[in-house]
């Protein structure tokens, strides 16, 4: 208020992002919704309390100074006063530099504190913080309730046994055994993964050996996500703490060798779909996917994956996937059909498309423009210095500061998204594919083979997800995405008010009903 007071302004709208760091400008609310008004706002003025609050990334800053330039709103921080192009990119820097600092020296004091054999993070399940240093002791619990100690020696103890960690997660849920995260056990809470060495079979300190630095974050720079990747063994720091073992040695070594022999080549990174809707069915009860049960006369049967994996989902349901890509595709061979009404929606989304490209379109215009005239410069100051009207000591300064200038905006039309392509349908390529679909459906039996990867790659594209509810009469089937916009959209083409991102569709009538308990 008082800075705003002091150069004449008067404070209009507040925005504020409350602790969210400045390190990505995802998920960011007050920053977004700032940026979006200021298109229909056009404010003349934008004051910050610091310039790491708009951002720490001088990507970031170059895309949010570039939009306040092209609205003519200049830019102001309370610590620096007016703020111009090159002050806001040495700043951005500035907070990125300090982000990586501070990151450095926290990395450095937590590694001091596991030396020192006190915990540098987050309390391991089937352990309690006692003090104030970040202390760790096992939880023993009391004559009333079992410590979380305790369900950890019975955890190793049932996979001795020959217990499978399904098994061992199902008795936990039906005992309502608190699960680490507060929600249910399930087979990878307890085999964890190997690469990390987490999970409760996997972690060294249930044997007294405490891992440390095992991970690393970064974050995506198009989600602005973090994520952890494992570090190399060599950077993982290992303090033996016998203090803190909850199992002997001889046990914990024992159930690491009942885990399959680690292998360089992992499979499913490679891993492709191998029917139309792998990966794409979910359970309409809690939400978990469905995997293959077995298969009944030839016919591929899916369940629920989290009854199979914990049994805390009460649908034992077993579906028929030939009727569930039915019920999803069925639809869409229908209508494509029906070649005139797939060119009428295709005709709506390149007008859309249009309009949502013409900011895009004006700013790349107004570049040009000045392009050509930064050009023209250019040439008329090759033609004084032909015509002898100056020397080099003059034109030589006069070109770089225009070179200068033209290079600058050939960045700026760079840095700016593509323009959306038109999507031409021609009715020949609506058959063929409508040829593809009923192949898929009927020739190879929902199996995606190598002749059929192609068209069947096209069509799993138009699905997001399709979730299988049981129901008293039959089974729910409802499909999202493209498939569904695209049902909806040939059904009445004149509600141009529908612009929702995905359809549904309702199959019961004609999908047998869902035997139960298999």
């Amino acid at each position: 208020m008082r800075y705003a007071a002091s150069i004449g302004a008067t404070i209009e709208r507040r925005y504020t992002d409350h602790a969210l760091s400045g390190a990505t400008m995802f998920n960011r609310r007050g920053l977004n919704t700032l940026l979006t008004e200021l298109e229909h706002e056009r404010p003349s003025l934008l004051i910050v309390d610091h310039l790491d609050r708009l951002t720490r990334d001088e990507g970031d800053m170059a895309v949010i100074f570039r939009q306040l330039a092209f609205n003519g709103i200049v830019l102001h921080s309370v610590a620096h006063g007016k703020v111009d192009r090159n002050t806001a990119a040495i700043l951005a820097i500035v907070g990125r530099n300090q982000l990586e600092s501070t990151g450095h020296a926290v990395k450095r004091g937590q590694q001091g504190q596991v030396r020192a054999g006190k915990s540098a993070g987050g309390r391991p399940y089937g352990y309690l913080l006692v003090g104030r240093n970040g202390e760790l002791q096992p939880d023993e619990g009391d004559a009333m309730q079992p410590g979380e100690a305790v369900i950890v020696r019975r955890i190793f103890k049932e996979r001795l046994e020959g217990r499978s960690p399904r098994d061992i997660a199902a008795r936990l849920n039906a005992e309502c055994i608190p699960a680490p995260r507060g929600k249910r056990w399930n087979a990878s809470t307890l085999n964890g993964s190997r690469s990390r060495r987490n999970g409760i079979l996997r972690n060294a300190i249930y044997h007294g050996i405490r891992e440390w630095n095992r991970v690393s974050m970064v974050r995506h720079p198009q989600t602005g996500k973090r994520i952890s990747r494992p570090n190399d063994d060599d950077a993982v720091v290992r303090i033996e703490v016998p203090e803190l073992a909850i199992v002997s040695s001889c046990d914990f070594e024992a159930v690491q060798r009942l885990f399959p022999k680690d292998r360089e080549v992992r499979p499913e990174r490679f891993r492709r779909a191998k029917t139309l809707l792998s990966g794409l069915l979910q359970c309409g009860c809690c939400g978990g996917g469905l995997s293959m049960k077995d298969k009944s006369n030839g016919r591929i049967r899916v369940q629920c994956s989290t009854m199979k994996e914990s049994r805390s989902c009460d649908n034992r349901s077993a579906f028929y996937l030939d009727e569930l890509v039915e019920a999803a595709f069925g639809g869409l061979r229908q209508h494509l059909k029906q070649p005139d009404l797939i060119v009428e929606v295709v005709k709506a989304y390149n007008v859309e498309r249009t309009r949502l490209a013409e900011d895009t379109v004006e700013q790349v215009r107004i570049l040009e423009k000045k392009l050509g005239i930064l050009r023209a410069r250019e040439k008329r100051v090759w033609d004084d210095y032909d015509a002898g009207m100056f020397g080099a000591e003059i034109a030589n300064p006069r070109l770089a500061d225009i070179r200068a200038e033209i290079k600058a905006i050939e960045a700026e039309l760079v840095a700016l998204p593509p323009l959306p392509e038109n999507v031409a349908v021609h009715p020949g390529a609506i058959k063929e594919f409508a040829r593809y679909v009923e192949e898929l459906l009927q020739t190879f039996h929902i199996q995606i083979t190598d002749e059929n990867r192609e068209a069947a790659e096209a069509a799993r594209k138009l699905v997001q997800k399709v979730v299988v509810t049981p129901t008293d009469t039959g089974t729910e089937v409802e499909v999202f995405g493209a498939v569904g916009l695209l049902v909806e959209a040939t059904k009445d083409l004149s509600d141009s008010n529908d612009n929702r991102l995905g359809g549904m569709v309702v199959a019961e009538e004609g999908l047998e009903p869902p035997t139960r308990g298999l």
